[in-house]
This record gives structure tokens, C-alpha cells and sequence, in this order.
């Protein structure tokens, strides 16, 4: 969570003042009821605002652009190979599990630019 904390800073949907409500650690891919440790992975996370994860789970018209988006991810997408959208980048990256954004070549996006 630290990771995904620092890499991140801030919600990644609605960025560092437009959230309602706390931040918490979403998964793209979801664990399951079961808590499929397999998916406890950096670049299955994004930090994202309370209000916003909770309606992702109810409301099928932002369920549906979070999957465009890659913020959630159907059971047989790979978290590996699924971008991601990044508001605040203005473009989709991948995620890697050392806590970094990659640009789709897998090339480490320099942390003054994802700031």
C-alpha cells in the first residue's frame, strides 16, 4: 500500500482536490470473496477517493468506464498487460509492481512527469 501510495499521491481518478471522501487502495482486478492473495500486487492498485470505489462496485454506467479506463479489470484480463488511464498523465500507462508508471513500451515514466 505504501507503494501504491507513493506512486500515486493523490486519487488517481479525480486527482489531489477533487475527491469525496478518504482515500483507499482499489483493485483493479478484483480478490474475490475468497481474498485471492495472488492479486495483493502493486500493479493491481490504485489509490482512489472512498466515494468513488464505492460506487464503481454499484453504479454499472461507472463500472463500465472504469473498465475502458483499465481502473477495473474483468477476471480474464492480465494486470501485467491491461493499461491504465492516468488523468493526471493524460494517457494510459502500465503499472509494474515496484511502484512505477510505464509508458506502454515498459519505459519508467520519470517521476517529475506522473508528479
Amino acid at each position: 500500500k505504501i507503494a501504491i501510495s507513493a506512486r500515486d499521491l493523490g486519487c488517481v481518478i479525480h486527482g489531489a482536490t477533487g475527491c469525496s471522501g478518504d482515500l483507499v487502495h482499489h483493485h483493479r482486478k478484483g480478490r474475490g470473496h475468497g481474498g485471492v492473495k495472488s492479486r495483493n500486487r502493486v500493479a493491481n492498485g490504485l489509490l482512489v477517493c472512498s466515494a468513488w470505489n464505492g460506487a464503481v462496485e454499484s453504479v454499472p454506467v461507472l463500472a463500465e468506464q472504469a473498465r475502458r479506463h483499465g481502473w477495473k479489470l474483468r477476471t480474464d484480463h492480465e494486470i501485467d498487460t491491461m493499461p491504465v488511464y492516468i488523468p493526471k498523465l493524460g494517457r494510459s500507462v502500465l503499472l509494474d509492481d515496484a511502484g512505477n508508471y510505464l509508458d506502454l513500451e515498459r519505459n519508467i515514466i520519470p517521476t517529475q512527469e506522473a508528479a
